[in-house]
């Protein structure tokens, strides 16, 4: 059984649930590391397998740019070594178009409540 996709033979994402501070419920895509993103704005965590086989969130971050933030530039992201360190093998993307001030919310809800390792200060 394929952990990442228990029906591989669907060609659809991978789509996990992360729960924020406000008991808000967000959808996120899962892809592996190095995976190519289009230039959109979103929130996005870096998680790894636990192994109680629940997905472990690492660090919670936003961007207006996937592409530049979790792709090109991701060796120059402040906390990658840290990211690495902990263990992210995968990463989860929402989409979350035009409003920078909800992207910002969810992130801070999503920090507060899933105490990630790597957002520690």
């Amino acid at each position: 059984m394929n952990l990442l996709n228990p029906n591989p033979s669907i060609n659809s994402p991978i789509i996990v649930s992360w729960w924020g501070a406000s008991r808000t419920k967000y959808d996120f895509q899962l892809d592996p590391i190095g995976v190519r993103y289009h230039a959109r704005a979103g929130v996005y965590i870096f998680c790894k397998l636990a192994p109680n086989l629940r997905w472990d969130a690492v660090y919670v971050g936003e961007t207006n740019d996937f592409s530049g933030r979790i792709c090109d530039d991701l060796a120059c992201h402040h906390n990658w070594q840290s990211i690495r360190a902990a263990g992210a093998t995968h990463i989860c993307t929402l989409h979350v178009p035009g409003d920078d001030a909800l992207r910002l919310r969810i992130e801070t809800d999503l920090r507060h409540g899933l105490n990630s390792p790597c957002n520690r200060q």
